[in-house]
């Protein structure tokens, strides 16, 4: 069995569970012989039956191993992202160096603006975090923190006009659970936007 290769993965609320989306690499090719991208989604009770339903959808075995970015919805305020992202780690083949991202908007149309008129797997998305004043959050990094009791860190992103907006914030976890945003201003003091 062939593999459907996520290069990047998004997870969010559902009414009855999870919604899984990530950007696959298409078995098609652009004009310049670049392989495309496409956004794929599945619901389920669970994280692990929406992964399923998506792998069943594809036909294929899903693969994490290129994964370079995981989106975390704001839909999921209220629950232990840590757990999902420990499930990812031990369950696939997933860089520790994955990049974070908290996405107010809803997480598929995140992904595929991210990924849109780029050659790259999460295209502007990336770019968008990867000038967010130097700091970069992976997935390594933030369960590690949630393991030693400190706080976790994920930068927020949202969208406007279809077009993804670097919030210049950074959402904010204690013991896995969102407590609001970090706003850093110009002057160097900090405050957190608890909801």
């Amino acid at each position: 069995m062939s593999k459907a290769i996520l290069l990047s993965v998004g997870i969010e609320k559902a009414v009855d569970g999870y919604t899984v989306s990530g950007t696959m690499i298409a078995n098609t090719f652009d004009p310049n012989g670049v392989a495309e991208t496409k956004v794929v989604s599945a619901d389920g009770t669970t994280v692990t039956l929406a992964l399923d339903k998506l792998a069943a959808d594809q036909g294929r075995k899903i693969s994490l191993a290129h994964c370079n970015l995981i989106v975390i919805g704001a839909s999921l305020s209220t629950e232990n992202v840590a757990i999902i992202l420990e499930y990812f780690l031990k369950k696939f083949e997933i860089s520790n160096n994955a990049l974070l991202v908290w996405a107010s908007s809803d997480v598929a149309k995140t992904l595929e603006a991210g990924s849109k008129n780029k050659t790259d797997s999460a295209g502007g998305l990336l770019e968008t975090i990867a000038n967010y004043n130097g700091k970069r959050f992976t997935l390594d990094r933030f369960y590690k923190d949630y393991l030693k009791g400190k706080l976790g860190f994920m930068s927020a992103v949202s969208l406007e006009d279809g077009e993804i907006s670097n919030t210049r914030k950074m959402a904010v976890f204690r013991n896995g659970i969102y407590i609001g945003l970090k706003d850093n201003d110009v002057s160097g003091t900090s405050t957190v936007q608890v909801p």
